[in-house]
């Protein structure tokens, strides 16, 4: 299992004991008597509990964090049926795009901090998650990397064009892990995800 699978997992199976000595990491800051829940899990795809408990932890039940490292990036256009890899020139400075097998070329990075991770975290749970949905294409724009402390909790890019972005999935006929493609509805939530993204890093290529 990986660390940031690992990570995830221990976050899960120990909530019970979490609430009753610290804040949910998956709620509110605010006190839940006088708001409504801050999202419902409308997404938990997958044939087993594991599966589904992944599905979540990287949609509508995203743990709260205290970190990210987002990256304004950039691919070539590539055909999504071609077993041939683009021809491009490093440029020393790359964020992983994992079900391709390649590294998008990174243009700018800045940290985020405070406050302003949970706007980033309840604009993402507002989305509306398409596990089958998206292109059959990748053009990702921004990357991130969110952190607990020190903990790795998600990475991954996102592509506006094609309306996807990749999750780790497990593989239950290997019996290991990888990565997949999971897709989002390219509506007022997600336009005002990437404008959120813009108003922090602005992309140099958009």
């Amino acid at each position: 299992m990986t660390r940031p699978l690992l990570t995830l997992f221990v976050l899960l199976t120990s909530l019970t004991l979490a609430q009753s000595q610290d804040a949910n990491p998956f709620g509110s800051d605010q006190d839940d008597s006088n708001t409504e829940s801050e999202w419902t899990p409308l997404h938990p795809d997958g044939e087993t509990p594991y599966e589904r408990m992944l599905s979540l932890a990287h949609t509508d039940a995203l743990p709260r964090f205290d970190r990210v490292e987002l990256y304004a990036v950039s691919l070539p256009k590539r055909d999504p049926f071609s077993e041939e890899t683009p021809k491009r020139k490093p440029t020393g400075k790359t964020f992983p795009v994992h079900p391709y097998g390649i590294d998008a070329d990174i243009h700018a990075h800045v940290s985020i901090t405070g406050p302003d991770c949970d706007k980033l975290r309840m604009a993402w749970q507002s989305m509306t998650f398409d596990r089958l949905g998206g292109a059959f294409c990748h053009l990702p724009v921004y990357g991130f990397r969110l952190y607990r402390g020190d903990d790795l909790l998600f990475e991954t890019t996102v592509c506006w064009e094609c309306q996807n972005f990749y999750v780790p999935r497990y593989d239950s006929e290997k019996k290991r892990h990888a990565h997949g493609w999971y897709g989002f509805v390219n509506d007022d939530h997600a336009k005002s995800l990437l404008k959120l993204f813009r108003s922090h890093l602005p992309h140099p290529k958009m």
